[in-house]
C-alpha cells in the first residue's frame, strides 16, 4: 500500500549520474593502474576491457581513487564523466594492476574507535576483501565500504556495541605495476575490446606511462590494425617531471620516434583545483566530445575547445604560466598543449607529433590529427561495413552495388561538411586477372577533409582618406 500523504512533501534523492548517450561512435581506451582493490571481488578485472558507460559504473567496476598518481583511470573516468564543460562517453579501460601479486607481505593491524556505530581508517591501499574485525562477520556485525574519494574505508557497526576495536588488512602494492606490466596489459586488452565489446578502439591513451619509451612505442605499434583490421590514433605526454620549460618539452620531443604521424604528443599537465590532469587524457575527452557533436565524424580537430582546468602545471601541480606565443613554440615543434582566450582555457594544437615546422612532411596527411583521423575513419568503415560481403560471389553487380554504396557515405559526408572530396574506385590497373583468380579484389578511395583554419590574419593599415568626409555630406553624418 502506498504511503498515506496529506501535504507539500519533498523527497531528496541521490545526484543523477551522467550516462553515456546512445551512438557515441569514438571509443577511447585507456590502459593503466585501477583501484580494484575496493571491490568485494576483483577477479577477473586485469589486463581485460571493461566499458565504462557513466561514474557510478566506474566505481562498481573498478572502483575509485583520488589517488591519480595511483590509479590513472580514476583519473580518466572523473575528466569523462564529472567535466563541467560536457560529460562524454563511454569509456573502455584495460587495468594493470592485480591486488593480489602485487599484495604487500606483511598484514597490517589498526586500532579503530567506533562513535554513532562508525569508524574511519585512513587508507586508500586496503585490500577490501582482506578487511577483518576480530571474532565479528563482514555484513553480519559489520560492513566496510571505500569512500567516495577512496583515500579512508568506512565502517558500519550493524548490532552496536563496538567500541575499541583492532581491524587488520593486507595492503596493495601500486608502485608493483611495471612498464612491462602495462605493455602487457595493452596488448592483451586491446585485442579484445573488439570480441568482447564489439567495438572499435578508436583512441589510445595511457596517463602516466605514455611518457615512458616502451609504453609510447607499444601504444603507437598497437594503433596500426587491432585484431588485423582497426586503426586507432595515440594522445600521449611528453614527461613534465624532467622537460619543465618549453625548451626542454621540445628538445624531448625530439628524442621520440615520430615519422609515424598516428600520435599527439602533449605539454604540460592540466589542472583545476587541487586536481592535476594529463593533457594526453583532456585531449582525449575534447576528441570524444567534438566527434559526438559532428555525428561521431572525426573531422574536426579538438584545438581551440574548452577545457575545464583552470591552469597549467608540472607534474607535481607546480604552476607553469605562458602566452599563446609562446603556446605556438610548442605547436611548430608539433608538440600540442594548453592555452588561455577570451575567459576560457582551450585545447591549443592541432599537429600530429609528426609535425615540425622547419621539416619537410614525408606525407602532408600527417600535418594535422583531424587528417590521420579521417583517413583511419573511412578505413574503419568500410570494414564494418563490407565484412559481411567477404566469401560471396564477386559478380559485376555486387561490385557496382558497392562502389554506389560506399560512394553514396562519402557524400553524405560531404554534404555534411565532413569531407571536401570523397570516391571510390575499382580500377583495372590494381586487379589484375591473377589477382581476381585468387579472390583478390582492390577498391581505391580518395578523400580530402577540411584542415583546420590554422592562421587567420587580416592586414590592417591606416588612410588618410576619411578625414575627407568632413568636408561634405549630412553634417549629422
Amino acid at each position: 500500500m502506498s504511503e498515506y500523504r496529506h501535504g507539500a512533501y519533498a523527497d531528496p534523492e541521490a545526484s543523477r549520474d551522467y550516462v553515456s548517450p546512445p551512438g557515441i561512435g569514438t571509443i577511447p581506451v585507456y590502459v593503466g593502474r585501477a583501484p580494484v582493490h575496493q571491490l568485494a571481488d576483483y577477479a577477473g578485472r586485469k589486463d581485460v576491457p571493461l566499458l565504462i558507460n557513466s561514474y557510478n559504473d566506474a566505481i562498481q567496476q573498478i572502483g575509485y581513487s583520488d589517488d591519480w598518481e595511483n590509479y590513472e583511470l580514476s583519473e580518466a573516468v572523473y575528466a569523462h564523466f564529472k567535466n563541467n564543460v560536457q560529460s562524454v562517453g563511454p569509456i573502455v579501460v584495460i587495468n594493470a594492476m592485480d591486488p593480489e601479486t602485487g599484495k604487500g607481505a606483511q598484514t597490517k593491524s589498526v586500532e579503530v574507535q567506533f562513535s554513532k556505530r562508525r569508524a574511519t581508517i585512513r587508507t586508500s591501499t586496503a585490500i577490501l576483501s582482506t578487511l577483518a574485525l576480530a571474532d565479528k562477520t563482514a555484513d553480519v556485525d559489520y560492513t566496510a565500504v571505500y569512500s567516495a574519494d577512496g583515500m579512508s574505508v568506512q565502517l558500519t557497526d550493524l548490532k552496536g556495541g563496538l567500541s575499541s576495536v583492532t581491524v587488520t588488512y593486507s595492503e596493495v602494492d601500486p608502485a608493483s605495476v611495471t612498464e612491462e606490466d602495462v605493455v602487457d596489459a595493452l596488448v592483451l586488452g586491446l585485442k579484445r575490446v573488439y570480441y568482447d565489446l564489439g567495438e572499435v578502439p578508436t583512441i589510445l591513451c595511457a596517463p602516466g606511462w605514455s611518457e615512458k619509451r616502451v609504453v609510447y612505442e607499444a601504444l603507437v605499434a598497437s594503433a596500426e590494425k587491432v585484431n588485423g583490421h582497426w586503426y586507432a590514433y595515440v594522445n600521449a605526454d611528453l614527461d613534465c617531471r624532467t622537460a619543465k620549460t618549453i625548451s626542454a618539452a621540445i628538445d624531448a620531443k625530439a628524442a621520440y620516434e615520430t615519422e609515424a604521424g598516428t600520435v599527439s604528443l602533449l605539454w604540460p599537465r592540466g589542472k583545476k583545483g587541487t586536481r592535476v590532469f594529463h593533457a594526453s587524457v583532456l585531449n582525449t575527452v575534447t576528441m570524444q566530445r567534438v566527434d559526438y557533436g559532428n555525428g561521431n565524424v572525426p573531422y574536426e580537430t579538438p584545438s581551440n575547445k574548452r577545457v575545464d582546468i583552470d591552469s597549467m602545471c608540472l607534474a607535481d601541480g607546480t604552476p607553469i604560466q605562458y602566452d599563446q606565443e609562446d603556446a605556438n613554440l610548442l605547436n611548430a615543434a608539433g608538440i600540442d598543449t594548453m592555452t588561455f582566450w577570451e575567459g576560457t582555457w582551450r585545447m591549443w594544437g592541432s599537429h600530429t607529433a609528426a609535425f615540425s615546422h622547419d621539416k619537410v612532411m614525408n606525407d602532408r596527411r600527417d600535418i594535422f590529427d583531424v587528417n590521420v583521423r579521417m583517413v583511419r575513419y573511412v578505413a574503419n568503415l568500410f570494414q564494418r561495413r563490407y565484412g559481411d560481403e567477404v566469401d560471396k560471389p564477386m559478380k559485376r553487380s555486387r561490385k557496382d552495388t558497392m562502389l554506389n554504396d560506399f560512394q553514396a557515405q562519402l557524400d553524405a559526408m560531404i554534404s555534411d561538411g565532413a569531407l571536401l572530396l570523397g570516391t571510390i574506385e575499382f580500377e583495372e590497373g590494381k586487379n589484375s586477372l591473377d589477382d581476381m583468380v585468387e579472390g583478390n579484389f582492390v577498391f581505391t578511395t580518395e578523400i580530402s577533409n577540411p584542415v583546420p583554419g590554422k592562421n587567420l590574419t587580416t592586414s590592417v593599415r591606416w588612410t588618410s582618406e576619411g578625414l575627407l568626409l568632413i568636408f561634405g555630406g549630412d553634417e549629422n553624418e
